[in-house]
This record gives C-alpha cells, sequence and structure tokens, in this order.
C-alpha cells in the first residue's frame, strides 16, 4: 500500500498538469463546437447548406473510395473478360458455320455440323514473359490438365497474334511469341489473298518481316495481314504493313509489318484448340515420310 500511495499521487499529478496545459485548447474546442452547433441549427437555410456540403464530401469520399476499390480489382475483372471473350469466340464460331449450312455456295459441298465449332478458346494468365532477347518466351498458368498441348496458337483477347504453344507442364505452358527469331508463319493480305512468310529479325519489338509476297500483290501502307495457320481462324491478325520493297532480284516484294499486337504489355491471352489438330498431324506426318 504504501509503495502504490506515492505511485498513484504522482500519476495524478501528471494528469493535472496535462490537464492545465491544454484546457484553453479543450476549452476552446468545446465553445467551437458549440457554436458550430448553433450555426448549424439556428435556420432551415443553415441547415441545409450544410447538408449539402456534407453530402458532396460525403459523396466525394465514397467516389474516391469506389475507384480505389475498383482499380484493386481490374486483375480479376479482366480475368473474368477474358473468359467471356472465348465464350464468345465459340459462339461465332458456331454462327458463322451455321449460317454456311444455311446459304451453302455448292450443294455438293460437304456439310460441316454446326453443333459443334472448329476452333475452342482456353483463357490463360501470364506469369512471366522476356522482350530484351533474340529468343524470347512466355509462361502462362495453363497446362496440359486445361487441355493445352504443344502448337497451339496463342492470340489476345481482340484475335491478335501472339505466337504458339512449344512446350507443356501439367500446369503450365511455355509459348514462343512472334518476338522470337525461331518463330515463323504464314500471312494473308486481306486485301488480296496474297500470301507471304513471317518472321522476326530482332531489330525492332513492334515490327515483324514478311517476305516472298508475290508481284501481283502489290502491297501498300496500311495493309492488313493476317495469319496462315492451320492452326488458328482465318481472323488473326498479325499486323499492318508499314513499308515495302522489292527484293534484288525483283521477283518478291519484303513487307515491314507493325505488330497489332503490344507484346510488351500481354497479361490475359486465349490459346486457339483446333478440334482436327490431330488429324492435321497425322496428315501432315504421313506427307512428310
Amino acid at each position: 500500500m504504501r509503495v502504490w500511495q506515492p505511485l498513484s499521487d504522482k500519476i495524478m499529478h501528471r494528469l493535472i498538469e496535462f490537464i492545465k496545459r491544454i484546457y484553453i485548447v479543450m476549452l476552446f474546442v468545446l465553445i467551437e463546437g458549440a457554436a458550430l452547433w448553433y450555426y448549424a441549427t439556428a435556420t432551415p437555410y443553415n441547415e441545409s447548406k450544410i447538408l449539402a456540403r456534407t453530402t458532396a464530401v460525403g459523396g466525394a469520399v465514397s467516389s474516391t473510395v469506389n475507384d480505389v476499390r475498383n482499380f484493386m480489382s481490374l486483375p480479376e475483372e479482366n480475368s473474368k473478360l477474358t473468359k467471356r471473350v472465348a465464350y464468345l469466340e465459340e459462339e461465332l464460331e458456331r454462327r458463322d458455320i451455321a449460317l454456311a449450312e444455311l446459304m451453302p455456295g455448292d450443294v455438293d459441298a460437304p456439310i460441316i455440323d454446326s453443333i459443334d465449332s472448329k476452333f475452342c478458346y482456353h483463357p490463360v494468365r501470364v506469369v512471366s514473359m522476356t522482350t530484351n532477347r533474340n529468343r524470347n518466351y512466355i509462361v502462362v498458368d495453363r497446362g496440359t490438365e486445361a487441355g493445352i498441348r504443344e502448337n497451339m496458337g496463342v492470340i489476345t483477347p481482340n484475335k491478335e497474334l501472339v505466337g504458339k504453344v512449344v512446350s507443356c507442364s501439367e500446369n503450365y505452358a511455355v509459348v514462343m511469341p512472334l518476338l522470337n527469331t525461331l518463330f515463323k508463319i504464314g500471312g494473308r493480305l486481306v486485301a488480296n489473298g496474297y500470301v507471304c512468310s513471317v518472321y522476326w529479325e530482332a531489330t525492332s519489338r513492334y515490327r515483324v518481316t514478311g517476305v516472298e509476297l508475290s508481284l501481283y500483290a502489290k502491297p501498300e501502307q496500311g495493309m492488313v495481314i493476317n495469319a496462315e495457320s492451320e492452326q488458328l481462324p482465318t481472323d488473326v491478325v498479325i499486323g499492318t504493313i508499314e513499308s515495302t520493297t522489292i527484293n534484288a532480284s525483283q521477283t518478291a516484294y519484303s513487307v515491314d509489318v507493325e505488330l497489332a499486337a503490344d507484346m510488351q504489355c500481354l497479361s490475359n491471352l486465349l490459346i486457339v484448340e483446333n478440334r482436327d489438330q490431330s488429324e492435321l498431324e497425322t496428315l501432315l506426318n504421313s506427307v512428310e515420310k
């Protein structure tokens, strides 16, 4: 008791000293608060003005909080949108096939089953990627367990060509993008149907080169080149022609193609599965033998 009594007196003494130091401030705050309350409730006009101001401030704060919350949820929303794009692309494939059946150009032409589309799309997210090497690669978060296989095409949700799958594990896949000197693919001019071979010369991250384009193609700046591959739909875009030159033997054009996809800003992608892939590979292997 003798020990605690001096300690208690000491605490009370410090508390009193503290109150003495700030009592003027506390008194000012109390009087100011009372004055503001009286001003706010003195007339209906004052009440309405203050209510309007506080509502505006509250709305601004709430809007800011919602903006931050929405920004933090963008990756999840992008993933949902990519899945939705994959579903809609398959629906479009089914619709196009159904329309082709209803308006056939040739009565003897084979009929494709409209219940099932030739292509299906697997939404994936980029885990890691490089763009500063001659042989760049992209790792995505789906593998054989999700039905991903080698040689499947890879595109953006806007149907811009990214590359192709070159290796798979159970839960991941490695994509060889356009920005890889080993990557080659066929291209077709949308304007007139002429084909060329497209590859990357490792001179720019924004453009690739198209070669062996026929002189009759008459390529011009701004013409669109789509991917020409059995693994991809016909409307997948590689890019647009930026410049043209004729080779030394005056037999074909070479073109610089500005890429449609921003290869340095990839997050949500679609892996394209051709349901006839196994049949095509068997057929091509038999021809090569």
